[in-house]
């Protein structure tokens, strides 16, 4: 069978172009003719040959054992053969060849028969005496819905088999970056544990090692994402040269994470660590450019330092963090009496719930826009935090230790309350405007979180068709049943469920298919420095929206910048998008300003 089909610029699907193997360009339609009179047989086959190769049968049983031999694109049958009816004909042939296109010849005493073949799955009927232009006008209708389900067939295969392929690569970010393909957090956690296991039980050490490149965000700021991912590829590929086999060597973002589980000495860490500083020391060279960089690492010890994975790479963390603040270029191993890290996060701790109780936090909204017509059609709301004599705090710095104690679950209340109310003041300003909100898992995990949602939507009178909530894949895929159901309750009072920085945790079609979701942010890391040329990154997206799309899934990119990102996503027809480029985060008041 071959198939082919073109698209327009917009990447519709504009045109088919299909033939079947029995219908090759130099051969002639093939047409099945099936009556118990010869001379019927005889005269249809004559009269159709011009335009179609012609067998003949005068019976079924003859009919089907030509059809376990041949394939035909119609078939044209008396409704009362001998050895079987039109309706049992008509369904053994649906069920064989479900290409095959049946057209009944009836008489008028037989009309009621050929109705009801009909319904068992016969395209059309007949009647004698035969009309010889019904007779062609009927088998060229037939001729164009074979071709139609051909077209058909072939196209779902086709996007079957894109699907499958998609679905493969997406299940392997579950398990590894994108862009380096070293394991992620994920993976090196679970080796991580697996390793601590063996070594308790052998009694032996192993190194975990967090390593941050001291330059690198400089050098994505100066020479931007494509050369800045090159130059990290570099990097990983001279670390890789470092490490001895049965060492994993993983991506944590910024952050790049080592296993050693074969020491028996610490000094054998300190010597991979020089050893990968060495092989920095020769500039990486980028077109006319020399980049040199530097690290700063730090390490924690098993059973020195901790006791599972979750301690190897926190006290990892604290090591590294106090190795940067001395400077950078640098290595530390984690020691009890590295506690300058933990009165800071005591102190923000804190400060953020003084915070909390004085009302220091402000909700600003980025603009959302509709891909193909350029307006803006909604907005996310983003707390800020205002703090007096300091100024606004990135919400990095306190989200993530927020999380950690708790205080996000008051935090989380305040904002829903506010962005619900500022919707609800839009309403009528602004038909169909929708507003963003992000959960955290405390959120969604609260006890009666869905009954304190219903609540706060009847006190400010929001229309809750008009929110929608965004939940990241990390989230779901702790209690994917827990998640469905409670995503399933949100969705029943109206509210829309989105997958937050989608492909930057552990996409899997999987969870698309069993979760209730209305649709999935891409995040900003894929869509950030993409271009048509850019052939990796717009493959990427393209299958992303595709897989989004046949699940009846709308599609929204994150952190757009430039007008040639906007280009490409309106090219893949993605749906909506948000970023610089339509305006930053912004106080409501300026918001309104913004689209009124």
């Amino acid at each position: 069978m071959f198939f082919d089909y073109q698209r327009n610029q917009e990447g519709s699907i504009t045109d088919f172009s299909y033939t079947s193997a029995e219908e090759t360009p130099n051969r002639k339609p093939r047409l099945l003719v099936i009556d118990d009179e010869e001379s019927v047989c005889n005269f249809l086959s004559d009269f159709l040959s011009k335009e179609y190769e012609c067998l003949t049968a005068t019976s079924a049983d003859e009919a089907f054992k030509i059809l376990e031999e041949e394939k035909f694109a119609i078939i044209l049958s008396d409704i009362n053969l001998p050895d079987k009816n039109g309706i049992e004909l008509a369904r053994k042939i649906k069920e064989e060849t479900p290409d095959t296109v049946v057209v009944m010849i009836s008489g008028k005493a037989d009309l009621e028969s050929a109705i009801n073949a009909i319904r068992a799955g016969a395209f059309d009927y007949i009647q004698k005496p035969f009309d010889l232009d019904n007779l062609e006008v009927s088998i060229k209708r037939a001729l164009e819905h074979h071709l139609s389900l051909v077209g058909k067939r072939k196209y779902e295969e086709h996007l079957k088999r894109l699907i499958e392929q998609r679905t493969e690569e997406a299940d392997h970010f579950l398990w590894y970056d994108t862009l380096t393909d070293l394991p992620n957090r994920f993976l090196f956690e679970d080796r991580l544990t697996q390793a601590i296991e063996q070594a308790r039980y052998n009694k032996t050490i192993i190194a975990t090692v967090l390593i941050s490149i001291n330059q690198l965000k400089r050098v994505y700021s100066i020479l931007g994402t494509k050369h800045g991912d090159a130059v990290l590829r570099e990097f990983v590929s001279r670390v890789k040269k470092c490490l001895s086999p049965g060492e994993t060597l993983a991506r944590f973002d910024d952050e790049f994470a080592i296993l050693m589980v074969t020491i028996d000495r610490e000094q054998q860490v300190i010597e991979l660590i020089e050893e990968i500083k060495s092989a920095l020391r020769k500039p990486i060279k980028l077109y006319d450019e020399e980049i040199l960089l530097t690290i700063s690492a730090g390490i924690s010890i098993f059973p020195n330092d901790c006791r599972n994975a979750q301690e190897a790479l926190k006290n990892a963390s604290i090591a590294l963090e106090k190795a940067k603040e001395e400077g950078g270029d640098n290595w530390l191993f984690f020691t009890s009496d590295l506690t300058e890290k933990s009165l800071n996060r005591l102190k923000m701790e804190m400060d953020l719930r003084r915070a909390i109780e004085s009302d220091e936090f402000e909700l600003h909204f980025q603009p959302k826009v509709d891909i193909s017509t350029g307006k803006i059609i909604g907005a996310e709301a983003l707390i800020r935090w205002n703090k007096p004599k300091v100024g606004m705090i990135s919400p990095a710095d306190f989200i993530p230790l927020a999380e950690e104690t708790g205080l996000i679950i008051p935090l989380g209340n305040w904002v829903l309350r506010k962005a619900f109310t500022q919707c609800r003041l839009w309403m009528d300003k602004k038909k169909g405007f929708t507003v963003g909100v992000n959960l955290s898992a405390h959120q969604l995990r609260e006890k009666n979180f869905v009954e304190k949602v219903n609540q706060l939507i009847n006190e400010t009178g929001v229309d809750p068709n008009l929110l929608e909530f965004e939940v990241t894949e990390t989230i779901l895929l702790k209690d994917p049943k827990e998640s469905a159901t409670i995503l399933s309750e949100l969705r029943e009072l109206g509210i829309k469920i989105l997958i937050d920085d989608f492909g930057t945790g552990y996409s899997s079609l999987s969870y698309l298919k069993s979760l209730p979701l209305d649709g999935l942010k891409i995040d900003k890391s894929f869509i950030q420095g993409i271009s048509a040329k850019d052939q990796g990154g717009a493959e990427f997206i393209v299958a992303i929206v595709t897989l989004a799309h046949t699940l009846r899934l709308k599609v929204v990119a994150e952190g757009v910048e430039r007008e040639e990102e906007l280009n490409l996503l309106r090219l893949v027809r993605c749906d909506e998008a948000q970023g610089f480029l339509f305006g930053k985060p912004m106080l409501p008041e300026m918001f309104a300003n913004f689209w009124s």
